[in-house]
């Protein structure tokens, strides 16, 4: 199977703004798109909700803070991943649905993980 297509860049949290790259991306208006919400989905959501819901999905008590959403429609896959450190700010990324979330997934912790080891 070949690696999804996978459009990221790195945004600030706060703002919902993508932050300077010098990756030129063709998908520059959908990662606008999902960085914007990032106030609203990281900033008002009640942790005390959010752990209430992994809860009831089976997830270990005090396992860590909310880092990671994913969004699926019929023909996007849009995941965000919080940089743990790099406060304030999150990878965002989008990619063709197909049936590779799971390597999705993957691609987006192995480039979060590149860009926390670049700080």
């Amino acid at each position: 199977m070949s690696a999804p297509l996978l459009s990221c860049a790195v945004a600030s949290m706060h703002r919902g703004l993508l932050l300077p790259s010098e990756a030129n991306n063709e998908a520059a208006p959908e990662l606008e798109e999902l960085a914007a919400t990032l106030p609203e989905v990281f900033g008002t959501a009640d942790p005390g909700c959010l752990e209430r819901v992994a809860a009831r999905l089976g997830a270990e008590q005090g396992g860590g803070n909310f880092s990671q959403v994913l969004f699926l429609s019929e023909s996007r896959v849009h995941v965000i991943q919080a940089l743990e450190r790099r406060e304030g700010e999150a990878l965002v990324a989008v990619s063709p649905s197909g049936r590779s979330v799971g390597l999705v997934l993957s691609l987006v912790q192995a480039r979060a993980a590149e860009l926390e080891e670049e700080r």
